[in-house]
């Protein structure tokens, strides 16, 4: 059976959680990953989860922000002690473009020891591009800079991963039908305001969304502390909206497809 592992769920500044990171099982061994958290932890979720440095042969990076790339520069710098290693990144072009300025700046010398290991692929929008097994389709989303979501067609099911984002009829769009809806909870409807204004959505809206879509099931990720919001709120809220129970994830959580 397929399925995805959420090696971070939290928010930028959340020290309950881990920023964002999955991991998608591929077959023949590899691994995709969506997302690098904001640093180093990304490389102890890894091992937490099981998951071999040399299996990770796919990167997706959704946005820029340092909670979505900031494991970039960590993963790259483990890469190049494992000879066996090879790795290619994959993201819109000019997001592409600031994450290797990024590393010239962090980690300058870091492309030349991996040479011809690391690989870079731009991404263009409402274009299926196969990377392994997975047939990914990025797709523009709200969030104030490039940010990409992801439909994902894997072992016969299909799920859609939101990123950051403010409400957004391209997401519904492409999540049309979805099995699984993985979407970005910023806080409840009374602060809606203020959770646009960071370029994200309401439970509400997340739970709005996934009913206009036709989704399956919904799982709510990108959780703030608790002392800004408790995610069993965050859950009902949706759920009153989307009409069926929502799922919350969590760190290192396994959810099957």
């Amino acid at each position: 059976m397929k399925h995805i592992i959420m090696l971070g769920t939290g928010d930028p500044l959340s020290e309950e959680r881990v920023q964002t990171s999955l991991a998608l099982p591929l077959d023949a061994g590899e691994t995709l990953l969506i997302d690098t958290t904001s640093g180093t932890a990304l490389l102890h979720q890894l091992r937490e989860a099981g998951i071999a440095l040399i299996g990770i042969r796919h990167l997706v990076i959704s946005h820029r922000h340092f909670d979505h790339a900031g494991g970039l520069a960590p993963l790259l710098t483990a890469l190049v002690a494992v000879p066996e290693a090879s790795l290619t990144v994959y993201s819109p072009h000019d997001t592409l473009y600031i994450l290797r300025a990024m590393l010239a700046l962090t980690i300058p010398g870091v492309e030349d020891w991996l040479g011809a290991r690391l690989r870079w692929q731009a991404l263009a929008l409402d274009t299926p591009v196969e990377i392994g097994s997975a047939l990914v389709t990025p797709f523009a989303v709200d969030h104030g800079i490039e940010c990409i979501g992801l439909r994902l067609a894997l072992g016969g099911g299909s799920v859609v991963f939101s990123a950051d984002t403010r409400p957004s009829a391209n997401l519904v769009t492409h999540a049309r039908d979805v099995d699984l809806l993985i979407h970005e909870a910023y806080g409840l409807v009374d602060t809606a305001v203020a959770t646009h204004l960071f370029g994200h959505s309401t439970a509400a809206e997340a739970g709005a969304a996934a009913r206009a879509a036709g989704a399956r099931r919904l799982l709510l990720t990108h959780f703030r502390a608790r002392r800004f919001v408790d995610p069993d709120e965050l859950a009902v809220e949706a759920a009153a909206v989307f009409g069926r129970p929502v799922e919350l994830a969590r760190d290192l959580g396994v959810v099957s497809l």
